[in-house]
């Protein structure tokens, strides 16, 4: 059996209420109201999916009832319908002006009602269901994007067996990051999106470079640096995604402006790079290469201190160690 729709009506006349509930009660399901007061009382309990409202009333009148109710966000949505007794062209412009779905003259015609509020319903009840389609296909396409994500992370991965893991633990730290500077949820999980592929230009550096024993020398080191060019390069097709690219690019700029590719300095560097930034030197410090062994976790933690306002934005190494001190980088080490 399908769910009757819930309609607020709201009047200071008790005969008008009557009216409209002989017309709609079998249909609907109805809230009746004598107050904007009371009204707002009643939204506050149960968001209804339409609201019948009188134009006039004493105290709070219908035009201001609506912008009280409407101050919630979860309440913008709701569709309103005036009813007045009023005939002014212009009032009707005004109330259409302020979102209103209709505006119905009084004395009350029961089959015009009846008629507008079948059609405002209908309406709200197709965009509410193209709404959910919507939604579907997006996570739909998200979870392909975060497979083909993952995908190229193993693929990365692959060229070296000492940075396994390393790319989710740098998109994880990074996530935490955002999420503590205040990201919203896309935004964090963009941040995550973009940590996951932070190295992916290593697709084109020889395995011979990436493997080596010991110092790299000047050559073989500029080669390393062009892993963000061709990163950049490679995710910058990807135009659903543009803040991949950016990830790719930049983490290895420095705050100071000896950084590369382009050695950018300060804000200068995109925010997502600098997190990423923050996030890469840390998990390197942290973990054994082939260069090196892994740095205890006091060192690392004192590295990271160092490279405030050099190699790294002071604002974000601020957050970073706060994180680090409560144990959540350490958690998400051991988790991933």
């Amino acid at each position: 059996m399908m769910k009757k729709h819930t309609i607020l009506v709201v009047d200071d006349d008790k005969t008008n209420l009557q009216i409209v509930r002989d017309v709609l009660e079998a249909q609907y399901e109805l809230q009746l109201a004598i107050s904007g007061a009371m009204a707002l009382k009643f939204v506050d309990r149960r968001k209804p999916d339409l609201i019948l409202m009188d134009l006039m009333m004493p105290g709070m009148d219908g035009k201001e009832t609506v912008r009280r109710i409407r101050e919630k966000p979860e309440n913008r949505s709701i569709p309103f319908i005036f009813l007045t007794a009023s005939q002014s062209p212009e009032e009707e412009a005004d109330c259409l002006n302020m979102g209103a779905s209709d505006f119905i003259t009084k004395p009350i015609v029961p089959n015009v009602l009846e008629r507008r509020i079948s059609r405002i319903l209908e309406l709200e009840d197709f965009h509410r269901d193209l709404q959910a389609k919507v939604e579907e296909k997006t996570r739909q396409y998200q979870e392909l994007a975060l497979e083909s994500i993952f995908a190229i992370v193993n693929i990365i991965e692959a060229k070296d067996e000492l940075t396994e893991g390393h790319s989710v633990r740098v998109a994880s730290y990074s996530m935490a990051l955002a999420r503590a500077m205040g990201y919203d949820e896309q935004k964090v999980d963009e941040v995550y999106q973009t940590g996951l592929l932070h190295d992916v230009g290593k697709i084109g550096i020889p395995d011979l470079i990436l493997k080596k024993e010991g110092r790299l020398t000047t050559e073989e080191y500029g080669e390393i640096k062009e892993h963000t060019s061709i990163g950049g390069h490679i995710l910058a097709a990807i135009e659903t995604m543009g803040y991949l690219a950016d990830g790719a690019k930049y983490h290895h700029e420095r705050f100071d402006g000896t950084g590369y590719p382009n050695g950018l300095k300060g804000e200068e560097i995109p925010e997502i790079g600098r997190i990423i930034a923050v996030a890469d030197v840390y998990d390197a410090l942290v973990s054994k290469r082939h260069y090196k062994e892994p740095m205890d976790l006091e060192t690392a933690r004192q590295e990271i201190l160092r490279g405030s306002g050099t190699q790294f934005d002071p604002r974000i190494v601020k957050v970073f160690l706060k994180l680090l001190d409560e144990g959540s980088i350490r958690n998400i080490r051991t988790q991933t």
